[in-house]
């Protein structure tokens, strides 16, 4: 399921739809972040050479239908949480980067 996520651009295209960030900025945004994410790939296959055995699949008996909407409803959440912390304004959302790293880290140890 993970090996399709990529949150960052769903943030950005979300911070798009509700007017937080320009759309041009927002594609050039995306763009950085896709050749950011290959760029992160190539430095793991230079530091890792060779096959890499990892897999990412569901266990515990959940189906495929289940992890599907698990999926939806964490990146939800985080886009909920990095709008109310980031896009809203606010004189309490200084402390906003601590918010959104903490989410981001909880919903990743909840996807293993």
């Amino acid at each position: 399921m993970d090996q399709f996520s990529n949150d960052p651009c769903q943030v950005t295209f979300g911070m798009c739809l509700i007017g937080a960030l320009p759309w041009v900025r927002g594609a050039l945004l995306f763009v950085t972040q896709i050749l950011g994410g290959m760029a992160a790939s190539g430095l793991v296959s230079c530091m890792f050479p060779g096959e890499l055995n990892v897999r990412t699949m569901l266990g515990g008996g959940i189906t495929v239908v289940q992890g599907l909407f698990i999926e939806m409803f964490l990146t939800a959440q985080l886009v909920f949480t990095i709008f109310m912390l980031a896009a809203e304004k606010h004189k309490g959302t200084f402390i906003a980067p601590v918010g959104k790293q903490s989410t981001v880290k909880a919903l990743d140890r909840s996807k293993c």
